[in-house]
Order: structure tokens, then sequence, then C-alpha cells
């Protein structure tokens, strides 16, 4: 490919049109809660790290001096096995990642109208990635967890209401536990 048709060619091939980190981080929230929920210790890591990368590449638009391949490191996220197995969306979700990574460390060569477009979309990505991941970890808000084994389980965070249904032996602890703010209940992190 010569030089001058690459930042064409880039444009049109990075994905960030349809946001497909966010995509797949939604198809994660379609699990259910009691999935959720058992794999959320697990979860919560790549949201952390989707929040870190979301603020490298935010800092990447605000700093045009900062170099984009920040960005690309901070992508470089692998999805513990547990998230792999346990429902559908999770390898969307590592695909998506490898396809961001590749790119973004394509960005120091782009033309820089381009780079920052991209870095723009990117950085779109993964904030409503990060916020759909709040609520993949944090909100059982209506749920039926009566199934649900929790005793080796962080609650410490997760948002509930009075239509979620807790195990028998949990209920009192949950709302011991649990502050209330406009008919939201959440649990104190201990």
């Amino acid at each position: 490919m010569n030089a001058a048709a690459w930042p064409t060619t880039l444009s049109r091939r990075l994905p960030w049109r349809r946001r497909p980190i966010a995509a797949a981080v939604r198809t994660l929230a379609s699990w259910s809660a009691v999935t959720r929920l058992q794999t959320r210790g697990h979860l919560m890591w790549p949201a952390q790290q989707i929040t870190e990368a979301r603020r490298v590449a935010q800092g990447a638009l605000d700093d045009p001096d900062r170099s984009p391949a920040t960005v690309a490191d901070t992508l470089d996220i692998t999805l513990p096995p547990q998230v792999r197995e346990a429902g559908p969306g999770a390898e969307q979700l590592a695909l998506a990642l490898r396809h961001a990574r590749r790119d973004a460390g394509q960005l120091a060569t782009a033309a820089p109208r381009i780079a920052r477009r991209t870095l723009r979309r990117l950085a779109a990505d993964l904030a409503e990635a990060e916020a759909t991941f709040d609520r993949v970890c944090n909100d059982v808000r209506g749920a039926d967890l009566r199934t649900a084994d929790l005793t080796h389980l962080y609650l410490g965070g997760l948002r509930w209401d009075a239509a979620t249904q807790w195990p028998d032996a949990w209920r009192d602890r949950i709302r011991a536990d649990s502050d209330t703010v406009d008919g939201i209940h959440q649990i104190r992190d201990h």
C-alpha cells in the first residue's frame, strides 16, 4: 500500500462507526442477572481497564502532543477465562478489543485529522462501554437472584430495588448492609 492511500484506507477500515466495544458489552448485559453476579469479580477487571483506556484516549484528544501509542497499550486487555466461558459476547468483546488495539497502534502513521476523528470515535465507544459495564457489574434491580449462591461473592456496590428477589437466607443481611437513596438500595462496601 502506498503512503498516499494509507489514511483513506485506514479511515474506511476503522470500526468505530458502530461502536463495537460497546456493542459487545451490551451483549454481556443480556446475560442473566445470576450469571452477571457470579462472574462479577471477573467482569470488574476488564471494566476497570476499559475505564483506563477511555481516560487515555480522551487524554490523547485533549493533549495533541501526547503519543497515541499509549492508547494501543491500554487496549491490551485479556478477558479472564471465567468471562469467556460465561456466555455470548465475551469473544465479541475480545475481538473488538484486539481490533481496536491494532488500529490504535496505527494512529501514529495516520493523517492528524483522521487520527483525531478515530480517537474521538474510540473514546465515545469506550465511554459507552464503560457506562454499560457499570450496569453489567453493579445493577441487579428487579432481578430474581433466589437461585444464586452468594456465599463467596463480593456484593459491595450492588444496586437493587424492592423488586429484586434475594435468596431467603440472604434477604435480611442484604437489607441491613444497604443504604437507600430515592428507592434504590446500594450494598455498602466492607
